[in-house]
């Protein structure tokens, strides 16, 4: 079974490395990532950290994925953050992604602040450690800094460094971690409807664009998600729904479109008090 599990996950060849499935948020998922310029809650810790200063509460989430649909390989993601009232809002964030063979393990220290009525800026201090059957493991930390500027009466603009120091991991033979840029923009011309598109780019890799939507109902107890991602030649979709009422937060969101994998089911549940 192991080996199945590792020859589908080579066989995905650039879908997922070491690392690369850091960014999740089952809003933010259900929106194909295109969340830069949103951020408004406790994902904004791994999509702009700049968001992090709008939490008015505690909150709490907890996330977890099989990707590609294949036992045993899966993304688990538990974080919890707090409003600093003046010093903005801070989070912290535990993420554990792989099988049997390897495992990648990240803890994630956030912070974003109010910069003036239209500026926010935050950062992440990220430690990463990968371990590998046969091989042990190795450490490192990843710096990220974001910006969310709110313009033009509904509109925002959001921009994100995702390892912005290049770390590595290895000695004889290095892994640099995925880093890149992102930058995108929100438009929200009614009450619950937000869409937004965007655009990123990682090292050594094609510039990739994003586009998603949110349309609340029920005075916003519940919100439908829908979003495209593409890459080049690959194309995904992404569907999702989130529903609350007194503070719990429960969501889903689906990826499909991948040509040689199944699609990826991905459940997150919330709260804020």
């Amino acid at each position: 079974i192991l080996t199945i599990i590792f020859t589908l996950f080579l066989a995905a060849g650039n879908a997922m490395s070491a690392f690369e499935d850091w960014q999740v948020g089952i809003r933010a998922n259900g929106m194909s990532g295109a969340y830069t310029s949103i951020a408004d809650d406790l994902e904004a810790v791994r999509w702009n950290p700049a968001g992090l200063a709008q939490l008015d509460s505690w909150q709490a989430s907890v996330y977890a994925k099989r990707l590609w649909g294949v036992a045993g390989l899966t993304n688990q993601t538990v974080s919890l953050g707090r409003s600093f009232g003046q010093w903005g809002g801070a989070a912290v964030s535990v993420q554990q992604v792989g099988c049997d063979l390897e495992s990648d393990q990240a803890v994630t220290l956030s912070h974003g602040l109010n910069l003036n009525d239209q500026l926010m800026f935050g950062y992440n201090f990220n430690f990463y450690r990968l371990w590998q059957q046969g091989f042990g493991s190795a450490m490192t930390v990843g710096i990220d800094v974001g910006m969310l500027a709110k313009v033009y009466r509904t509109w925002r603009i959001g921009c994100f460094g995702h390892n912005l120091n290049h770390p590595s991991l290895g000695k004889i033979y290095q892994y640099d971690l995925p880093s890149g840029v992102s930058v995108g923009v929100s438009y929200t011309p009614l009450s619950g409807v937000t869409a937004s598109v965007e655009a990123g780019k990682d090292v050594g890799k094609i510039t990739r664009y994003k586009i998603g939507t949110e349309y609340g109902l029920w005075q916003d107890m519940l919100d439908l998600r829908a979003g495209i991602i593409s890459e080049g030649q690959l194309t995904l979709y992404d569907l999702g729904f989130g529903v609350s009422t007194r503070g719990i937060l429960v969501g889903y969101a689906f990826e499909g479109g991948h040509q040689a994998l199944s699609g990826t089911h991905q459940i997150g549940l919330g709260y804020k008090w």
